[in-house]
């Protein structure tokens, strides 16, 4: 995975195919730049061994939203996390973070277009995020998968999956593709 350097950008997962599909995300439902940000918090301040670990993928989570990694460890596609039952998910797909100063660098060409995204074999569309107002990250873990330090100003675009009103008990499976990107199969159980 990139780092944050002065000119380096993290870049995490993949997007859906919008031919055909259906939005995954109900109109003003969530506040997505905030839980974006959010998600970004979230991740720079878990440790890399913790973040990647399925049993603890419940680590650091909201209260109203559940916050889907991103990634794939060590090249790995397969991931799996129990998640509660009916409550909202926010997946990434393809997405970015870059120190303020190279906000210009973000997403240059990716488009939902390019991904495939689906939900038990239904496509999803993703929905794009942007948060070009700079932000601080906060309580930046040392070794955090995305790179990311205490204190830094950063930017953030990307193409994400809200699944509103979450899943129903049971075993659900979110493929995500997209170019450029690690391929991530995801077995979420919801209970």
């Amino acid at each position: 995975m990139a780092g944050c350097s002065e000119q380096t950008i993290a870049r995490y997962g993949p997007t859906t195919d919008a031919a055909a599909s259906i939005p995954a995300q109900p109109a003003g439902t969530v506040d997505m730049p905030s839980t974006v940000r959010q998600w970004w918090q979230r991740a720079a301040s878990i440790s890399r061994s913790r973040y990647f670990d399925p049993r603890l993928c419940g680590l650091k989570q909201p209260d109203k939203i559940w916050l889907l990694g991103g990634g794939a460890p060590q090249g790995k596609p397969q991931r799996s996390c129990a998640v509660p039952a009916h409550q909202p998910i926010l997946a990434p797909v393809a997405n970015y973070v870059a120190p303020a100063a190279d906000a210009s660098q973000l997403l240059p060409t990716l488009s939902p277009t390019q991904t495939n995204v689906t939900l038990d074999g239904k496509p999803l569309i993703p929905t794009r995020v942007t948060n070009s107002r700079p932000y601080r990250i906060v309580s930046a873990a040392p070794d955090n998968p995305m790179e990311l330090h205490d204190r830094m100003w950063v930017t953030d675009d990307g193409y994400w999956v809200l699944i509103n009103p979450g899943l129903v008990p049971g075993r659900h499976q979110l493929n995500i593709h997209a170019p450029g990107t690690p391929t991530r199969l995801w077995t979420l159980t919801a209970s």
